[in-house]
């Protein structure tokens, strides 16, 4: 199954139930290791409370700027996402997704990559997490059957992955929190929807050897995505010409 990029925790949580059907997976964070986000989208590399403290006043500058789309969209020929969110242009195909339809725009911005303990787990899922349970397959029910490969997993890997899973979680159920009194937050986050894409990973029973900490409800996982909607211009709708010359002719015969 090939594998989309992850960009939140409902997708990691996602992918982590299919990893035993799976393609190999490339990290969509590692873009930030080999050149830093810009200083508007730094989250302090801190752990707990320290981080979700900073990724507040981040995320809500991001909501501010989404709020302000709606306005600035128009303006612009073609929509540049790196100028308008002062982002590298490497970074902008990861962190937001402009999706233009008949009538309206739909602007996704990933905030949860923002966090250092996302993109920590994200990478480490990806470059070793992931190589470490294939070496391990096939599980069995008793441990006299293990390989030295699944022992090493079961000991060592997962435990590791577990204990970036849960502080993951807490700084950014936190982060949430946090911004539950931030209009800008409220306006524009993206739950509920996020969660939405990634139902059909729980529809199936999950990868055999996983810790229960790995694999938790949908409904629990937390997730800073942001989602604005707004009209598109009127200039920019496809087939717009048309139908006014089509309104223009019909109303031209009625007069005569």
């Amino acid at each position: 199954m090939e594998i989309e990029p992850i960009r939140s925790v409902p997708a990691l949580a996602a992918w982590l139930r299919q990893i035993d059907r799976c393609a190999l997976p490339v990290s969509s964070t590692q873009v930030f290791s080999t050149r830093p986000l810009s200083p508007a989208y730094r989250v302090q590399n801190h752990t707990g409370a320290k981080e979700a403290k900073t990724a507040v006043s981040t995320v809500a500058q991001v909501a501010d700027r989404l709020r302000r789309l709606a306005t600035a969209y128009g303006e612009w020929n073609e929509f540049d996402i790196p100028a308008f969110f002062d982002l590298w242009p490497e970074h902008a195909p990861q962190l937001v997704q402009v999706q233009e339809r008949v009538s309206t725009v739909c602007v996704t911005f990933y905030a949860d990559m923002l966090l250092p303990s996302f993109q920590r787990i994200e990478q480490y899922w990806a470059q070793e997490f992931f190589p470490a349970y294939q070496s391990a397959q096939p599980f069995s029910n008793g441990t006299g059957g293990y390989s030295s490969f699944t022992a090493h997993f079961l000991e060592f890997e997962q435990p590791k992955m577990s204990a970036y899973w849960g502080k993951m979680l807490a700084v950014v159920a936190e982060a949430r929190s946090a911004l539950w009194n931030d209009i800008g937050f409220l306006a524009a986050t993206a739950g509920a929807e996020e969660k939405a894409n990634w139902h059909w990973a729980w529809r199936n029973p999950p990868a055999a050897g996983l810790d229960k900490r790995l694999l938790p409800a949908l409904r629990q996982l937390p997730t800073l995505t942001l989602v604005v909607e707004f009209p598109l211009p009127a200039y920019r709708q496809p087939g717009r010409v048309r139908r006014l010359r089509r309104t223009w002719q019909s109303g031209h015969w009625r007069r005569r």
